[in-house]
Order: C-alpha cells, then sequence, then structure tokens
C-alpha cells in the first residue's frame, strides 16, 4: 500500500574540487565529486489506536546508492547530515528505508538523479509503505444493556478511503466480547464499529489505526452504552378482572302457590370480549349447592321467603363475583325448594 507524503529526503550535493583539470572538466568520465546527504524527515504523528508510538517512530535509515561504472555506496544514519565523498560525477539511483527502534522497516522511496555541479538538490519522497501485519481487536460491550438480537457492524477502510474487506465477526453475545483480525498490508486505516440492539445503535466507535511490517496490532476497545433514554414508555397491562356482577329475573313475578318458578340470571358488567357463554354459573339456596354450568334455574319453591345466591367465575383473575335475591312464596300451596 502507498501513502504519499510521509517523509521527503533532501539531498543535497556539493562538489568539491580535487584538482584543477577536474574542476574544468567535471563531467568527464572518471571525475569525482563528494555528496552530502541532508536528511529531513518528519516523524509519523502520534497514534490515535495501536500500535505504540515507539514503534512508528523513525529511529535510522539504510541508504543505497548505485553509480555509473558500477560503484556502489551503502550506509545507515541517524543524522540530520551525512557526506559521502569520492563519488563519480553522473547519473545515481538512490535508495532509502526507514526502520524504527527494533529494525522494522517503515516506510522506502527512491529517486534517481544526476550528480553535477549545476544539479545539486534531489528530493526522495519515502512514499512506499513497507510489508504487512496483522490487525487484532477486542470489543467490549455490557450484555446487561442490550437485547438478544446485538449485532455489531464493522467497516474499515484505508487511507484513500477505499473499502477493505472483512469477515463478519461472532459475536458472545453472553460476554460482550468479539474479535476482529485482518491481515493487512502496511499502512493507515480507519476502523468504524457500530453496536446495534433491537435494531438501533447503542454504541460505537471510529478510530485510527497504524499497521506496520511483521507486527500484530492489538488492543481492546469497550464500546460503552452510556445514553440514557429522553422517552420511555411502559405500557401496563391490567390482567386482573372487576368482579362480575348481575341481575337475576323471576317468571312469574307474582307467583301462586305451588307455581314453577324460572329465575334467569344476566350478568351487568362483562369485560370485553368476554361473552356470557364464557362464565361459570353456580346457583345456591339458603347456602346449599342446587344447580351449575346454567344461567337459568327452574324451581317450585316452598311457602316462605327464601334466598338464592349466584355466583359467576371467569378465568380472569379477580372476576369472582355474585349476585343474590329474595323469593317470597305466598302460602297455600306445596313446593320444593
Amino acid at each position: 500500500m502507498k501513502t504519499k507524503g510521509f517523509i521527503i529526503i533532501t539531498i543535497t550535493v556539493l562538489i568539491l574540487a580535487l584538482a584543477g583539470c577536474q574542476e574544468a572538466n567535471h563531467e568527464a568520465i572518471g571525475g569525482e565529486a563528494s555528496l552530502r546527504l541532508h536528511l529531513t524527515s518528519p516523524r509519523f504523528s502520534h497514534r490515535a489506536l495501536l500500535p505504540s508510538t515507539e514503534a512508528l517512530t523513525i529511529d535510522h535509515f539504510d541508504i543505497v546508492a548505485h553509480g555509473p561504472q558500477n560503484k556502489s555506496v551503502e550506509l545507515t544514519s541517524r543524522e540530520d547530515e551525512v557526506v559521502l565523498g569520492n563519488l563519480l560525477i553522473g547519473w545515481w539511483t538512490i535508495e532509502a528505508t526507514a526502520y524504527n527502534k527494533s529494525g522494522v522497516a517503515l516506510v522506502s522511496g527512491s529517486v534517481k538523479t544526476l550528480l553535477s555541479t549545476k544539479t545539486t538538490t534531489a528530493n526522495l519522497e519515502l512514499s512506499d509503505l513497507v510489508g504487512s501485519g496483522t490487525l487484532s481487536l477486542s470489543a467490549t460491550w455490557d450484555p446487561d444493556q442490550v437485547a438478544d438480537d446485538v449485532a455489531l457492524s464493522v467497516t474499515l477502510l484505508d487511507q484513500e478511503m477505499h473499502t477493505v474487506a472483512l469477515d463478519a465477526p461472532v459475536l458472545q453475545t453472553a460476554e460482550g466480547t468479539t474479535t476482529i483480525s485482518k491481515e493487512l498490508p502496511a499502512g493507515s486505516y480507519i476502523l468504524t464499529l457500530n453496536l446495534s440492539s433491537q435494531g438501533v445503535v447503542v454504541s460505537g466507535a471510529t478510530v485510527a489505526l497504524r499497521i506496520i511490517d511483521g507486527v500484530t496490532s492489538s488492543d481492546t476497545l469497550e464500546l460503552v452504552i452510556g445514553d440514557l433514554s429522553t422517552e420511555y414508555t411502559v405500557t401496563v397491562t391490567n390482567k386482573t378482572g372487576l368482579p362480575i356482577q348481575g341481575s337475576v329475573e323471576c317468571t312469574p313475578k307474582e307467583p301462586k302457590a305451588g307455581d314453577e318458578v324460572t329465575m334467569v340470571y344476566t350478568p351487568t358488567n362483562l369485560p370485553e370480549g368476554v361473552k356470557s357463554e364464557d362464565l361459570s354459573i353456580h346457583w345456591y339456596c339458603e347456602g346449599e349447592f342446587v344447580q351449575e354450568e346454567s344461567d337459568t334455574y327452574v324451581s317450585i319453591p316452598s311457602a316462605g321467603t327464601h334466598r338464592y345466591d349466584v355466583i359467576v367465575n371467569h378465568p380472569t383473575l379477580g372476576s369472582l363475583g355474585s349476585t343474590s335475591i329474595l323469593f317470597v312464596m305466598p302460602l297455600g300451596g306445596e313446593g320444593g325448594e
């Protein structure tokens, strides 16, 4: 991967006269000069994420120069300037590689330049990032703050904003962790993570990272779910019901001794969605059970005043209710209850 503009080495070439005839014939085959290299190398900026600052800091340069008549020069420099003496006049190809303190190559470049009294400077741009490394990032979140459908979206862009393919992360939902791993060419990248729960993004992070040759860049990123809900509606559903009430109608309304009396129960406050046939109805006379599962009770009451109770029930919690009636049967006949 290539990223331009990281480092520029300025090479200042000074031609030193070794003899009068050599100065007069400076472009003749076999002429010699000294080459002064002035190295200006801005360090890489401080990391946003991975690896350490020390790993990104240039410690030294290896410089190799190839010139006329198969001549070559190699040197290592930690100073701003270095002088190469007795170089042949002519075309030279100069290559430089920057290393960190651990000897990991960071960036390289080359330039072809003519060494002469008229060509005294050359710019060498170190723009080729070297090698490849590994990204290994752990992401964590609080599993108690997300639903079972928690999902993590991961996007990786290179410095030219091109999308880099990544395998979908495998989430350890119970622990709230995952690991993102990828072998990558050396360079700078932008990593974006979005954590979603119930289809809504609840946390995320965007970080810049660096990959250098032969190094595994690892770190742990905590996805903090810190939002306070500004509007949260709680719907309370009442699973209980009111006691079912009703009325009892008697036919005939003014019975004679020995008449058969029909009593009909009618509920008066059925909950929405509940029908009369959904009710369990039990009849009692003077506290004794006389009939069940019917809204109608038929009897020939004996003379006197009788209390009839209707107990009504429904599966809804709290719906058990009762209705009572006092029924008067006149004297003069034989009756039952």
